[in-house]
C-alpha cells in the first residue's frame, strides 16, 4: 500500500516525464539543462524518488516552466504556452508590483488588438 508521499512523488515524477516528452527532451538533456544527474532525474520520473523543492526547481528551469505549474498534479499540462509562460514571469518578478501591473495591462490589450487583426 503507498503511503500519500509515495503517491505525490509518482504523480510528480509523471508530470516531470510528460513535459519533458510534450517539449522532445531526452533524460539526459533534461537532467544537464537542470544541473542532476540523469539517473537521478529516471528515478524520479518514476516516483522511486522524492526530490526536494530546490531539484524541483532545478527541473522546472530546464523545463523552463514555472516550479507551481510543475507542482500542480490536478491541471491538465499544456506545453504549448510553458515556455513563454516561464520568460514573462521570470522577467516580471524583476520589476515593482505597479510595473507588473502596467505589464499585464499591455499584454491583455496585445491580446485583445490580435483579437481584432486578421
Amino acid at each position: 500500500m503507498q503511503t500519500e508521499r509515495e503517491k505525490i512523488s509518482y504523480k510528480i515524477g509523471e508530470r516531470i516525464r510528460e513535459f519533458r516528452v510534450g517539449k522532445n527532451l531526452s533524460q539526459e538533456s533534461l537532467a544537464l539543462a537542470s544541473e542532476i544527474h540523469p539517473a537521478y532525474l529516471g528515478r524520479v520520473e518514476r516516483g522511486e524518488k522524492c526530490p526536494t523543492i530546490d531539484t524541483l526547481y532545478k527541473i522546472a528551469q530546464g523545463l523552463k516552466i514555472p516550479l507551481s505549474q510543475l507542482l500542480n498534479v490536478t491541471a491538465e499540462i499544456k506545453p504549448s504556452h510553458s515556455e513563454a509562460i516561464h520568460r514573462i514571469e521570470k522577467a516580471i518578478y524583476s520589476l515593482s508590483e505597479q510595473e507588473a501591473v502596467e505589464i499585464a495591462d499591455i499584454i491583455e490589450r496585445l491580446i485583445a488588438f490580435k483579437k481584432i487583426s486578421p
